[in-house]
């Protein structure tokens, strides 16, 4: 490629940058209310994506889909380019193009919440690759406003997975060249992000895990450390509340060591679908949620190609997947019935 990008550690020979997993990259999505306990349906094609992309970060607002930044195939890898559609039962509407993200961005977590978008941290393909900006920006079914530059994360950071529950954002580790356990909390306005405060560290350092918020708790699955087995299975809950984060518990592991999966929430459930852990899987699974952890994971229809990386959304008990990365990205898009 003739570039030097972030250390991707599953070694890929198809790649020159030897990547370790998703923060998608994880796309946290508020609970829906109409979901119902029997899995995922039929997976089914829509609108492709204008481009092949993966480890960007895609939310919803009122119906629409926005997708921030994105690692492609061709040079420059790392765009700012943004893209959004209408959703519905039959699947996405046509993309279109809005106000490009201030920066190349990848690996960054986004997240909404009254009708703004707030992205934290991502990594370039140039230096000093890691980032610390945070920028938020209004959502309409227009496209993106204009962004704006906001308070700073506290360090800079790329692949954590961040959340939002009763107008606070709460991000969970991530990775800088090493591995954290950091935990920050920040009040979320029109105005921009606050003050960001640590909190409750978790429990082991992690990257490209996938976090949800149910009720008042968060629950981060899987990811990846670089420390041996290096893949997670282990899962992770807590109380949130303005003071922050409370005391993480263990519960229920996934079903499979696994780190690039995207999980969504949506009434009580959790469903986190593909990832990898040492192949491309097609797995997708599913689990009740409570205040006293995560139960059972059950196997469900399983995503029509093996990948990882994509960034999932949930909207009116659809889940909405695009992109990923397999061998090369993909500008697939699929959904189904929850």
């Amino acid at each position: 490629m003739g570039v030097s990008l972030k250390p991707i550690p599953i070694l890929l020979s198809v790649l020159v940058i030897t990547v370790v997993g998703l923060s998608l990259i994880s796309v946290p999505v508020a609970a829906d209310d109409s979901a119902i306990a029997s899995g995922v349906g039929t997976w089914k094609s829509t609108t492709s994506y204008p481009t092949p992309i993966s480890v960007q970060s895609c939310v919803v607002s009122g119906g629409y889909v926005y997708c921030v930044g994105d690692y492609i195939n061709g040079s420059p890898y790392i765009t700012n380019a943004v893209y959004f559609a209408k959703l519905s039962s039959s699947g996405v509407g046509v993309w279109k193009v809005t106000t490009s993200y201030p920066t190349p961005v990848a690996y960054e977590s986004c997240v909404v919440s009254g009708g703004y978008v707030y992205c934290i941290g991502g990594y370039s393909e140039v230096s000093p690759y890691y980032y610390s900006a945070v920028y938020y920006a209004p959502l309409s079914s227009s496209g993106v406003g204009t962004w704006k530059s906001t308070t700073s994360y506290p360090t800079t950071i790329s692949d954590q997975s961040c959340v939002v529950s009763g107008g606070y954002i709460y991000c969970v580790g991530g990775s800088n060249g090493a591995y954290t356990n950091a935990v920050y909390f920040a009040k979320l306005s029109s105005g921009g992000v606050g003050t960001w405060t640590v909190t409750t560290s978790y429990p082991t350092p992690i990257a490209y895990e996938s976090c949800v918020v149910s009720g008042s708790y968060v629950y981060c699955v899987a990811g990846y450390n670089d420390v041996s087995p290096y893949y997670q299975s282990a899962v992770y809950f807590a109380k949130l509340s303005s003071s922050g984060v409370g005391v993480w518990k263990v519960t229920t592991s996934y079903s499979i060591p696994i780190y690039g999966e995207s999980c969504v929430a949506s009434k009580s459930y959790v469903y986190c679908v593909v990832g990898y852990n040492g192949a491309y899987t097609n797995a997708v699974y599913f689990a009740k949620l409570s205040s006293s952890g995560v139960g059972v994971w059950k196997v469900t229809t399983s995503y029509p190609i093996n990948i990882y990386w994509p960034s999932c959304v949930v909207s009116k008990s659809y889940v909405y997947c695009v992109g990923g990365w397999n061998g090369a990205s993909t500008s697939a898009v699929y959904f189904a019935k929850l």
